[in-house]
């Protein structure tokens, strides 16, 4: 039996966190024409932040709970994590003050290392294009990949496992719904300020390097200034998406391997295809497209794929059961694909104008303008 609220609730977190991988995704593709095809390493560092830094913390306040010092507390987060984080997570669940100064630090953290990491990501952004850009950023997020997954200090002695995460509602009657509100209410803040980035003169300076570089540059802007912007902040947004899926026990399941937190189809193509569906450079069009895909393709299907593949009876097709539900996903999000730029090129919400002034006042200054005009056609003809 299906349990509604438990599937709203893991619903609503995979389309907040994939709009909010998305929208970082828009601004550095959709708003600045950069091909990021490694989003998923600057995604993958907030998990890193989560599972490593905020857990060394959290271990280092609640020691005294457990029997041992600080130092040493942070020490057997990755020397015996499992066992560790277990007694953390237990000394966490009376301790709520620090679960949101833990929340605070992670979304802090997230911030400034997935902007670093942009920043170091730019200087190739500033004499690459096109192709050659995207085969290097794809590249380096799969040699950090390899490097970080390998490194015990970061991962732990079995990175294939991954390290346990705080879990930072377990204070709460219902940490599940929660972590829900959590990751929605991120993706509200996100929306807001992608809108309003995308109105103000540095959106359209963003857009305007898009459009045509020369331009842009006839006209005294700084290129390679606008592109390093661009990489910062929409890494930086990604690390957040990071961090909102690590504190989501609907979706990380409470860990973090390196496996998971850099898997190219999921943080990668993914968030792709669904500024493709919704429109490249708009931000309505791509949580209209999270929505729907997150309503009926993400989500349950990741739940329930292996049930729907059964009931389809591929096996008399001569498709492997399990095979075809790993693949249903894509499947289903090609077509989707296909059929939206069949009948809307542009995405479901093509990418709408900028504004300097509100509508209202543009409307209102356009009406002044319209009445002005017979007035001072009059004048001229008298005179």
């Amino acid at each position: 039996m299906v349990d509604i609220a438990s599937l709203t609730e893991i619903i609503v977190s995979y389309v907040a966190i994939y709009f909010i991988l998305t929208v970082a995704l828009n601004i550095k593709a959709g708003l600045t024409g950069i091909p990021d095809f490694g989003h998923a390493m600057f995604f993958a560092i907030g998990g890193i932040v989560v599972a490593n830094l905020a857990a060394r913390i959290a271990a280092a306040f609640v020691a005294s709970q457990i029997g041992v010092s600080p130092g040493e507390a942070a020490h057997l987060v990755i020397a015996d994590n499992t066992a560790t984080m277990v007694k953390v997570n237990a000394a966490l669940a009376t301790r709520p003050i620090l679960d949101v100064m833990l929340i605070i630090f992670s979304l802090v953290a997230a911030l400034i290392l997935g902007g670093l990491l942009g920043w170091l990501a730019s200087y190739p952004a500033l004499r690459l294009r096109g192709d050659y850009l995207a085969i290097m950023l794809l590249t380096a997020s799969e040699g950090l990949r390899i490097l970080l997954m390998y490194t015990k200090p970061v991962m732990g002695a079995t990175p294939t496992v991954g390290l346990t995460t705080p879990q930072l509602f377990k204070f709460a009657d219902n940490p599940g719904l929660w972590s829900t509100v959590f990751v929605a209410l991120l993706a509200v803040i996100v929306f807001i300020y992608a809108e309003r980035f995308h109105n103000s003169p540095s959106g359209r300076l963003f857009r305007a390097v898009r459009d045509d570089e020369e331009s842009a540059e006839a006209v005294g802007k700084d290129i390679a200034k606008v592109r390093r912007d661009s990489m910062i902040i929409g890494s930086a947004l990604a690390a957040v998406a990071g961090v909102a899926y690590s504190f989501s026990p609907w979706i990380a399941g409470s860990s973090i391997a390196a496996q998971s937190i850099f898997d190219r189809v999921q943080w990668t193509f993914f968030p792709w295809a669904l500024m493709i569906l919704g429109g490249m450079g708009s931000n309505k069009g791509i949580s209209i497209a999270t929505i729907i895909v997150g309503a009926s393709i993400i989500g349950p299907i990741n739940i329930y794929k292996n049930d729907i593949a059964e009931a389809l009876h591929v096996t008399r097709f001569g498709f492997d059961t399990g095979s075809f539900a790993n693949a249903l996903q894509l499947i289903l999000i090609a077509l989707l694909i296909l059929l939206v730029l069949f009948f809307r090129p542009k995405g479901i919400i093509p990418e709408p104008p900028s504004y300097t002034l509100k509508p209202k006042e543009l409307r209102e200054m356009v009406k002044k303008v319209v009445e002005r005009r017979p007035t001072e056609e009059v004048a001229g003809g008298s005179s």
